[in-house]
């Protein structure tokens, strides 16, 4: 699987990544699996 930042996907979407994080928090796109820190 590949992976891709926030922001990558923000920029092809043409939105900004408070669009991706709103999507994301309201169940329009499903919350990716994130990688530990």
């Amino acid at each position: 699987m590949s992976t891709m930042t926030i922001g990558r996907l923000a920029k092809q979407a043409g939105v900004n990544i408070d669009t991706i994080r709103y999507y994301e928090r309201n169940g329009l796109i499903p919350e990716p699996v994130r990688r530990p820190s």
